[in-house]
């Protein structure tokens, strides 16, 4: 019996599009060859996920390996400003007969900052809010799942881990979770059924 759902943020709860942000946050980068790609690694490379870096050194990373020359407060605005709400997929999460609502994320304080004063609402609808910056662990690694495990108090079997990326579904799995792989809402319903949870 499913007792907690745990799930991913981006392209589960929220949707996202990067394009139009990156439109801006590129125009004021150095060319170079494949200036998404190399952007990309920066970000990837930097640690920011996991907190080993703040937003000031996050930031004077990219101005100094991409040549961003955006100012820091437009910087952070062009690069968060991207997420919606996916009501349908939020109300059946959120209405499920589980006894705990767990949200897991791989992020980074800017955008997590952006998405707790847009978002309040829907985040006050889970009991435990976990994301990578704060606990310096990110998805596939199956300790963070360990971390969900030992604060729900219940066992492994007994969470059902959402989440949009396959990779990601490999700690959960290692350590015993159901799980599902998200594409829609309409899938997610279907999903839920079979498991008697809608």
């Amino acid at each position: 019996m499913i007792r907690a759902i745990v799930s991913d943020l981006g392209k589960v709860l929220l949707g996202f599009d990067t394009e139009p942000g990156w439109g801006k946050v590129a125009a004021t980068c150095s060319p170079r060859g494949d200036l998404r790609a190399h952007f990309a690694r920066v970000v990837e490379g930097s640690g920011f996920q996991t907190g080993a870096i703040t937003p000031d050194q996050f930031y004077e990373l990219l101005c100094r390996e991409c040549g961003l020359a955006m100012p820091f407060e437009e910087f952070k605005v062009a690069w968060s400003d991207q997420f919606w709400e996916d009501a349908e997929t939020i109300e059946l999460i959120c209405g499920a007969p589980v006894e705990k609502r767990y949200m897991l994320s791989n992020t980074n304080e800017i955008h997590w900052d952006w998405i707790r004063a847009r978002h309040p609402e829907m985040l006050s609808r889970f009991d435990r809010l976990i994301v990578s910056h704060e606990v310096g662990l990110q998805k596939p690694d199956p300790a963070i799942f360990r971390l969900v495990v030992e604060e729900t108090g219940f066992r492994p079997e007994e969470h059902l881990f959402i989440d949009d990326i396959e990779a990601n579904h490999a700690g959960a799995r290692e350590i015993g979770m159901d799980t599902i792989v998200h594409t829609d809402a309409a899938s997610l319903r279907r999903d839920f059924q079979r498991r008697g949870l809608a």
